[in-house]
């Protein structure tokens, strides 16, 4: 079994579960170290789609990050009155799921753990996506996918995995 890889386009990658790497980034108003992930088996067999995916994800990162961060804050602006009703009179509501009213204030709930390249079976469309832990969503987190660059959805952790 291989276990890390220097890819022409991935550059170095170790086996864990997928192929990954650190990255820093700065996302949600903080630079971090964020692991990519490319979803893959043990031998290594990338996808075009993939590797195509990374390329353009990558090239305009900030703009990804600027999407990501504005579609997160919509979809909390229209989640969060339904997320804060299901704790009732729990006086923790406001420090799990606050009230904001601009994006910077979403910034302390949110901490982005990975960037994935999933397997999607058709060379035409390039999917990634940002994978968060967040205060309103403990066991599920959070995932801002892409489609073509574009974010396609904002819920789970697993409309990515």
């Amino acid at each position: 079994m291989v276990d890390s890889i220097n890819h022409d386009v991935f550059g170095n990658l170790e086996f864990d579960y997928g192929w990954v790497k650190k990255i820093e980034l700065e996302l949600f108003g903080e630079k971090r170290e964020l692991e990519i992930v490319i979803d893959a088996d043990e031998d290594a067999d990338f996808e075009p789609a993939q590797i195509e995916s990374y390329k353009e994800f990558l090239k305009a990162i900030d703009t990804r990050v600027q999407d990501a961060e504005l579609a997160t804050f919509e979809f909390y602006q229209k989640e969060s009155p339904d997320i804060r009703a299901q704790y009732g009179n729990d006086t923790d509501v406001d420090r799990y799921v606050p009230k904001i009213s601009k994006k910077e204030e979403l910034y302390k709930l949110v901490t982005p753990k990975q960037i994935i390249f999933p397997m999607v079976f058709d060379d035409t469309e390039r999917e990634a996506g940002f994978l968060c832990d967040c205060s309103w969503e403990i066991e599920h987190g959070l995932g801002i996918k892409f489609e073509n660059e574009i974010v396609n959805e904002v819920g789970f952790q697993d409309i990515l995995l």
